[in-house]
Parts: C-alpha cells; sequence; structure tokens
C-alpha cells in the first residue's frame, strides 16, 4: 500500500483514516498560513485539497464565506460532517472537484489558499491560471508545502517553494514572494502572490 498516495487522494477506509491523521497533525503548518493570509470578516474564501475539512473550520470562524474543493469524496464527506453546522448556515460550501476545472463563476474569491495540495498539481502553470479566473482582481493565493516523504531535507521545501513560485510567475500573478517557517521535520514554505 502506498501511503503518500493516500495523501494525495485519500480513498476508502485507509483513506478515512489518514484524513484524521491529517486533521491532527497540521495545525502548527495551517496556523502559519492563516498568519501570512490574514483573513478579514468581509472576505470570501478559497481553500484547494482541504482534506479532513479542519482549515475550512477555522477559516468561517474569521471570513465572511469560505469555499472549499477536493477531488476525494472521502474527504469531501469528512469536511462536510465537521463543518455541517456552517454548511447549514451558508457560510461554507464543500464541493467535489479538480483543482484545474473550478466549479465557481469568475472573480468571486478575496483569498485562494492551498497546504501541502499544491505539488500533486500535474500542470501547475495551467492549475494556476484557473485558479486566477476565480479570484477578484488584486486577490491573494497563498500556497504552503511542507515536504513530508521520508528523507525530506530543507532543500526540499525550498525548492518546492521555487518552483511554485515560478509557476505563479508563468501564470500571470504579482507581487510574488515567499515566507517560511521552521518546523518539524522541515521547514513550512509558503508562497504568496496577488491576481493582477
Amino acid at each position: 500500500m502506498d501511503w503518500r498516495k493516500q495523501f494525495s487522494k485519500p480513498e476508502g477506509p485507509l483513506g478515512w483514516f489518514v484524513g484524521h491523521i491529517m486533521a491532527m497533525k497540521n495545525q502548527e503548518r495551517s496556523e502559519f498560513v492563516f498568519s501570512v493570509l490574514d483573513l478579514q470578516p468581509h472576505e470570501r474564501v478559497l481553500e484547494i485539497g482541504f482534506g479532513p475539512g479542519t482549515d475550512i473550520a477555522r477559516a468561517s470562524r474569521t471570513a465572511a464565506f469560505i469555499a472549499g474543493v477536493d477531488h476525494s469524496d472521502v474527504m469531501v464527506k469528512q469536511a462536510s460532517r465537521r463543518n455541517t453546522e456552517a454548511i447549514r448556515e451558508g457560510r461554507v460550501k464543500i464541493d467535489l472537484g479538480s483543482a484545474n476545472k473550478l466549479p465557481y463563476p469568475d472573480q468571486e474569491f478575496d483569498k485562494v489558499f492551498s497546504i501541502n495540495s499544491a505539488q500533486f498539481w500535474k500542470d501547475s502553470v495551467g492549475t494556476l491560471k484557473e485558479v486566477s479566473r476565480v479570484m477578484k482582481p488584486g486577490a491573494q493565493i497563498a500556497l504552503a508545502i511542507q515536504p513530508r516523504q521520508k528523507g525530506a531535507t530543507e532543500d526540499h521545501a525550498y525548492q518546492a517553494g521555487r518552483g511554485l513560485a515560478d509557476a505563479m510567475k508563468k501564470a500571470g500573478f504579482s507581487d510574488i514572494h515567499s515566507e517560511a517557517r521552521p518546523m518539524k521535520p522541515v521547514s513550512t514554505v509558503c508562497v504568496l502572490g496577488r491576481r493582477m
């Protein structure tokens, strides 16, 4: 069984278990990303690759509205269960879908974030162009990566960040910069940019 595959697209009973592991283990990384993203009460926010939905729940306590898209039906069920009340109140919307074909109208969101998901995108530049489509002019994006594979090093984290920054530039984003925070096992690198 390939555990890495379960973290990219959780499926079946093992995927359900992996979702619970992600919910418990990722708080420090998420808090770092939220600190640089600085969500505001009037904002409409999108999370791509929400996993078990813990960050959607966290964002919904600040932002006016948060949508999330994930390609794992197991994670959609887990996140929907975790955010039942906010969904009922219309503050959260959870969708099964793909980052390269988002189920949202043009210029919908003030901020977009993705945590340990962008490294699985097969066409980063094409996907970022699609993400740009659903962002308002001047909207901010934050893509965070903390390599977790066996043998991951600080260099892996910074290489991944440079790759995302390059893809953002090619996709037409501006004000691209990175922030990093030391964590175990390696640092989390968050690449930020703005839609032109």
